[in-house]
């Protein structure tokens, strides 16, 4: 029988750590988005909220997409001297002309708490401490709540974006797992799909990775999250991919629960780097 790799757990033990470290420790993050982007604003409200139960205070910053871009660089600038303020997450997409860049780079690596920073991304590389994007990492945190091995496993990835295909490449080679990234130009991709024991769904595409695509006994992560009227779709056929795999996140209640919650633990990791604690 198919495991279901639910979210919420994992979640739940995320959060409850970042309560119980925010109960002794004040934190504080700075939350900036640039344009009017739908789906950034209600994650920018729901991380508010969220922040607000587990005690964490917040500071809202909303720019318009024709804000001056020196404006935003320099606001991002002054939270990086402010010793109250542990994190800065920048929601994405940013909307307007802006260079995307600056504004990122702008930010300290020591309170880029979505990993988005050159400084963090060559720590990543490097296998070094640092901080990390969310979505990557909770996809390793899923593998690890359910005790499902990654050393000398054989994992494919579909999708090479910078904030979940690349990131969490790195953070499987880290552990001994054998990757293999596709993308838009990979030939036969059912067929190098099928090769992983653990496969990642990450690509952007509603139920790309059919049954065909996965082996008996294969783990299977979905990161995606595509909208489709009313209806939410991860790039994995889920309904037919659960007939062959092992274990399988659901989508919505899967990756994109953990991926919030990681959000705060990279907070906590970043008052630690920030307090030698």
């Amino acid at each position: 029988m198919t495991k279901l790799l639910k979210g919420k757990p994992v979640a739940d033990d995320l959060l409850n750590q970042v309560k119980k470290f925010a109960k002794n420790n004040q934190l504080k993050m700075a939350i900036i988005q640039i344009g009017d982007d739908s789906a950034s604003s209600w994650y920018r409200r729901f991380k508010i909220k969220t922040a607000k139960k587990l005690n964490i205070e917040t500071i809202d910053y909303q720019f318009g997409k024709d804000e001056n871009e020196d404006k935003i660089i320099k606001t991002i600038r002054q939270l990086n001297t402010d010793s109250e303020v542990n994190g800065i997450f920048l929601e994405q997409p940013i909307i307007g002309d802006f260079n995307r860049n600056n504004i990122v780079e702008s930010i300290s690596g020591d309170k880029d708490i979505d990993g988005i920073t050159e400084k963090n991304c060559g720590k990543l590389y490097l296998n070094r401490e640092g901080l990390f994007p969310a979505t990557a990492k909770s996809i390793i945190k899923i593998l690890d709540f359910y005790n499902i091995k990654i050393k000398g496993k054989r994992i494919v990835i579909v999708g090479r974006s910078n904030i979940v295909g690349k990131p969490v490449a790195f953070l499987f080679m880290h552990r001994h797992g054998t990757i293999t990234i596709c993308h838009s130009r990979t030939k036969n991709l059912d067929k190098v799909v099928k090769e992983g024991e653990i496969v990642v769904a990450a690509v952007g595409k509603a139920k790309l990775i059919g049954e065909e695509f996965i082996s008996e006994n294969a783990v299977v992560i979905d990161a995606g999250y595509n909208l489709e009227g009313d209806n939410v779709y991860g790039d994995v056929d889920f309904e037919n991919a659960k007939t062959k795999a092992k274990a399988i996140t659901p989508v919505p209640n899967g990756v994109g629960k953990v991926t919030t919650a990681m959000i705060f633990n990279n907070l906590v990791q970043a008052y630690k780097y920030q307090n030698d604690k």
